[in-house]
């Protein structure tokens, strides 16, 4: 009898394939709950644990680690990558603000979902990396609210360096509004991804042939991927899947029946994308596995020890399941 797991995904067309069942793992059925958004899955996952297997944030990941060594969150992690930490490329400028390039925006206002998640860490790294621009020279507005956000569902949603100014968003103020006004000088903003009940907020503000707002990166940022990946030797990873410990203690083979159905439905899927897609902005095709991402991991872990975030020098294997290492 196939073991019927319960696996949670945000909507991902490299995914598709294991959604639809054109890739199928030996001897186990999935029955897939689509969530719209990654931040609210993440959200959901670090409230309630209520998935079998799920798409997951790395930092948060590392964090539980870190807090409960694996006593709250009793996670086995596979590093399957099928997603990038890219979601600073949907960075809007204020007209009035004078920003016209990354390194422009130093000493401005910027506001991000939460100042630990991926998508905040890289556009970080970048500024760092390219401009020498310290994450104390911004002041940092969080989008979310203090009351309901990732990092409260870990109870770490103030951890920041001392040094850094960071100020939560109110119930009524959103990215987009504050925006447009020039409360703020940039902000990430994903227009209608949000419904109603969102850890995010959006309220309307037209993005596009606006006098006041602008898209930063024309490109959705390909050309400074490109170099930085060339330069660091880093990809921009900012997801990762978790199962349940539960499962693969009674069944270990579980963690590499998933990975290779996910490196199936990956190779499928790339095959019928056209480039450019949103979901594809890399020259190399989301490569999976421990070996091809080693050197973005010990980077990650290095800049959540840089930014106060955690106390420990995790290494790759700390994380990823023994079976997977090898991949």
């Amino acid at each position: 009898m196939a073991l019927r797991l319960r696996i949670a995904f945000s909507e991902n067309p490299l995914v598709q394939p294991l959604k639809d069942g054109r890739v199928k793992p030996n001897h186990i059925e999935l029955d897939f709950v689509n969530v719209d958004h990654p931040g609210d899955l993440f959200y959901r996952t670090l409230k309630f644990d209520e998935f079998d297997v799920s798409e997951m944030g790395i930092p948060w990941t590392i964090r539980a680690l870190e807090m409960s060594g694996n006593k709250r969150w009793d996670w086995a992690k596979l590093p399957v990558f099928l997603s990038r930490g890219t979601g600073w490329t949907n960075l809007y400028v204020n007209n009035a603000s004078g920003i016209k390039s990354l390194q422009d925006l130093k000493g401005k206002k910027i506001c991000v979902p939460e100042y630990n998640m991926s998508m905040s860490m890289w556009l970080r790294v970048l500024m760092k990396d390219f401009f020498g621009i310290q994450p104390e020279d911004n002041v940092w507005y969080l989008g979310r609210t203090k009351a309901r956000n990732q990092g409260g569902a870990l109870g770490v949603q103030d951890d920041k360096p001392d040094r850094v100014t960071a100020v939560w968003l109110t119930e009524e103020q959103t990215p987009d509004g504050m925006l447009e006004t020039g409360e703020v000088d940039a902000a990430i903003v994903h227009p209608g991804s949000f419904g109603p009940h969102s850890i995010d907020r959006y309220s309307g503000a037209s993005l596009f042939d606006n006098p006041r707002i602008r898209k930063l990166f024309l490109d959705d940022g390909r050309s400074l991927i490109d170099e930085f990946a060339a330069k660091a030797g880093v990809y921009q990873i900012n997801h990762h899947v978790i199962v349940q410990n539960r499962i693969v203690r009674k069944n270990p083979w579980v963690a590499m029946e998933l990975f290779q159905a996910f490196q199936r439905s990956k190779e499928i899927a790339l095959k019928n994308l056209k480039p450019p897609t949103p979901g594809k902005p890399y020259k190399d095709d989301f490569p999976l596995g421990v070996k091809a991402m080693r050197k973005t991991f010990d980077r990650y872990v290095q800049e959540m020890l840089d930014g106060n975030v955690i106390k420990t020098r995790f290494q790759v294997e700390d994380l990823y399941y023994s079976t997977t290492l090898e991949t």
